[in-house]
């Protein structure tokens, strides 16, 4: 590879790290002031096909999956976990710049101290033809933070900053977060990308969010690079079937709905997709330890 290739993205990514490290180093340096609680998952999703969005009678329907696994070590003050995960996304139609592989490995942590909460997460991110030929571009970093200061030390309402991709191209956003816990079962609202309710002993979970994110990619013959971009509103209620006992993990089921899916990428005979895929169904089993 080009030398010079080498050193301007040493340079991006050398520059991305320490905007992000100072925060995840903060999260795993919180003192644990209660024991803290560890805990490993594996995750699988799978989505009904989605109607390729131009009605072509040519055209194939895409087909999307999740595989992911991943560790989180929690405390009453913070929270940090190390996730991969796998994404097939099929689509059979045009000569898209990408194998439709999608792999990620991310860092991500929070941390609340006082008035203030820390929200970050880096990783890689790309297709899999670039790690395996390890022909990587700027693009292949990846992260998302947010801040929030809540208005005093007992108030539910915070309000704050965040940047990420769930919007398309990462951008800031105002965010404001409230939180509430009951009889009822426990309130989370984090305006404008996330809705949660849990109810009491966690049984059931009720989901409303905003996704997005971005993975580097390559063509086939690796001399395009690019980025493909994924967005969507995600509606999802899950189950805790069975606690888990001893060497046997709590299982979890989960169904919903990816509402307004959109994709966008580089096609080699068309220029830039920006395709609207639509709604589809979706079905989840995680097994925790």
């Amino acid at each position: 590879m080009d030398p010079g290739r080498w050193y301007r993205i040493g340079n991006l990514a050398r520059l991305r790290f320490f905007i992000l490290a100072p925060f995840l180093v903060a999260i795993l340096a919180m003192p644990c002031v209660v024991q803290a609680s560890n805990s490993f998952f594996l995750l699988y999703r799978q989505w009904q096909p989605y109607d390729w969005p131009e009605d072509l009678p040519s055209a194939s329907e895409v087909t999307r999956s999740q595989r992911g696994l991943g560790w989180q070590k929690q405390s009453s003050a913070s929270t940090f976990g190390i996730n991969y995960d796998y994404q097939p996304l099929r689509i059979r139609t045009g000569e898209p710049a990408h194998n439709g592989h999608l792999h990620r490995l991310t860092f991500d942590g929070d941390w609340q101290h006082r008035f203030y909460r820390v929200e970050a997460r880096a990783g890689v991110a790309g297709t899999s033809n670039m790690f395996k030929y390890r022909d990587f571009h700027s693009d292949v970093l990846n992260g998302r933070i947010a801040v929030f200061r809540a208005m005093d030390e007992t108030s539910p309402l915070s309000i704050g900053i965040g940047g990420d991709h769930r919007f398309g191209s990462f951008r800031w956003l105002p965010r404001i977060r409230w939180q509430h816990s009951n009889e009822n079962g426990y309130w989370l609202l984090d305006l404008p990308v996330l809705l949660k309710w849990q109810s009491p002993g966690q049984r059931w979970e009720f989901r409303v969010e905003r996704n997005g994110d971005r993975w580097a990619t390559l063509d086939k013959t690796r001399e395009v690079e690019n980025a493909l971009y994924l967005r969507e509103w995600r509606t999802e209620i899950e189950y805790r079937a069975y606690d888990g006992r001893r060497a046997w993990p709590a299982v979890t089921l989960g169904v919903g709905a990816s509402v307004d899916t959109r994709v966008r990428y580089k096609d080699l005979n068309t220029g830039t997709a920006d395709l609207k895929l639509g709604d589809a169904l979706l079905a989840s089993l995680r097994l925790d330890w």
